[in-house]
């Protein structure tokens, strides 16, 4: 029980960590919409099929309306957009940015879903992480962007960014309190499968899918530990901690997952470690540790 433990913290520690590295790699030479509609795809069907294995349910038609609404946010309008920014910014800056999601549940939990009203000490938390990333993207908005993207780019991807998170928790509330499959597995599945299937939809209409013949090995391979590792292996980790260990012990993982994305662009891909970069991360960090510790709130 221990190893596994070690091994499932390390998997959501240092895999998904990694995978803004990856998505970086990834589409240097793959088409964007068919290599993201290829993850979720394979993925989400893995998962599926593991689930229909062990003896769970057929989802419903409510089921899966609701995972399309879930997949068209978290796995369409959030992966594109973090993808597509990371052809500008350097991954280590796009994790970063992204790690404020606790912030966005936060807000909108309690604004649209009757969540707890935040108290003050997770308002300041919010207002220290939101602090971090405006350090980050005004501070030097030329400092960090990819070899041979426009520099004009660079505030138009952190916004995203941005982007991408506010929809990943926006699609993860409203699969909360819609007709989600009771079976966490089948549910994941069925939304990335939702979600991979309109990025198909898109390479189809945008025929990115001409390109394939363009991609390289590194791109192919990164592309392929994103469905085995970052997708079915690390989320079956994270599901088994979440049954087994505190919430706030397995959260934890929000403010790990970027420092893993800064250390390894810096290491792998020669992503700069600027003082901006320096600064945000310790206060974005310091604002994940505070929501996740400073307790759910009050009710509204």
């Amino acid at each position: 029980m221990k190893l596994k433990l070690a091994v499932s913290y390390m998997a959501i520690y240092l895999i998904w960590g990694s995978t803004y590295l990856a998505i970086s790699v990834s589409i240097e030479t793959l088409p964007l919409f068919f290599a993201s509609s290829t993850r979720f795809l394979a993925a989400g069907g893995a998962l599926m099929l593991y689930s229909w294995f062990k003896g769970v349910r057929a989802p419903t038609r409510s089921n899966w309306v609701s995972a399309v609404r879930s997949g068209f946010l978290s796995f369409f309008v959030s992966f594109m957009a973090l993808s597509w920014a990371e052809l500008t910014l350097p991954s280590s800056v796009a994790a970063l940015i992204i790690s404020i999601e606790p912030a966005w549940f936060v807000i909108l939990d309690w604004l649209f879903f009757a969540g707890g009203r935040p108290t003050p000490k997770t308002l300041a938390a919010q207002l220290i992480g939101f602090a971090g990333c405006a350090v980050l993207i005004f501070a030097d908005p030329e400092a960090s962007v990819n070899a041979g993207a426009p520099r004009s780019m660079y505030l138009l991807s952190a916004g995203a960014v941005l982007l991408g998170g506010f929809a990943w928790v926006l699609g993860s509330l409203f699969a909360r309190s819609s007709d989600t499959h009771p079976d966490s597995g089948m549910a994941s599945g069925m939304q990335m499968m939702s979600g991979g299937g309109i990025l198909l939809a898109a390479s189809l209409i945008n025929r990115d899918y001409t390109r394939l013949g363009e991609a390289s090995a590194d791109s192919i391979a990164a592309l392929i530990y994103l469905i085995t590792f970052g997708s079915i292996f690390a989320y079956s980790a994270f599901m088994f901690l979440l049954k087994t260990q505190p919430t706030a012990r397995v959260a934890s993982h929000t403010f790990v997952n970027p420092i893993v994305a800064v250390i390894l662009g810096w290491l792998f891909a020669e992503e700069a470690l600027t003082p901006e970069v320096a600064v945000s991360a310790v206060m974005i960090v310091t604002s994940v540790i505070l929501t996740i510790y400073s307790g759910k709130g009050e009710k509204a």
